[in-house]
């Protein structure tokens, strides 16, 4: 059985599923798949819905959409706190995208936070307490940070 001729339609489906995944509608019922249950009732649904939060971050900061990103992020630090298994690393990047949005006052915040209980020893894609702390420091330099 040939089954060339389904190459191309094939393609333009894969293309409109990631141009829908990239929008607003797309993202939207992304966020909302992993948002409908209630955190704390099951522990392996949480770990699920909390990585899928990050993954939907990760892509929307790839597509440069950072206030979307950071709204993503809030919302997984919220709802899943400090026992969240992504939880130093969504505040981590949560800090970029408030930098990114020139909010540079509440990034310097969150690095500072991150550099003083050393995050890096809770989740290794944290940079490490001196790269935290320049970076924080850079951030104060520039801007004129209190």
């Amino acid at each position: 059985m040939d089954l060339s001729g389904l190459k191309w339609p094939l393609i333009i489906l894969i293309v409109i599923a990631i141009v829908w995944l990239g929008s607003s509608a797309g993202v939207n019922f992304m966020v909302k798949n992993f948002t409908k249950s209630t955190p704390g009732q099951n522990p392996q649904r949480d770990k699920i819905d909390e990585a899928g939060l990050t993954r939907v971050a990760t892509y929307l900061m790839f597509l440069l959409r950072w206030e979307y990103a950071k709204n993503v992020l809030e919302l997984a630090v919220n709802r899943y706190g400090p026992s969240g298994q992504n939880y130093y690393y969504n505040l981590y990047r949560l800090a970029k995208c408030y930098e990114k949005l020139g909010n540079y006052q509440r990034a310097y915040e969150i690095l500072r936070d991150l550099a003083t209980i050393d995050a890096h020893q809770y989740d290794s894609r944290v940079p490490e307490y001196n790269n935290l702390n320049l970076r924080a420091s850079k951030l104060k330099e520039v801007h004129e940070l209190k």
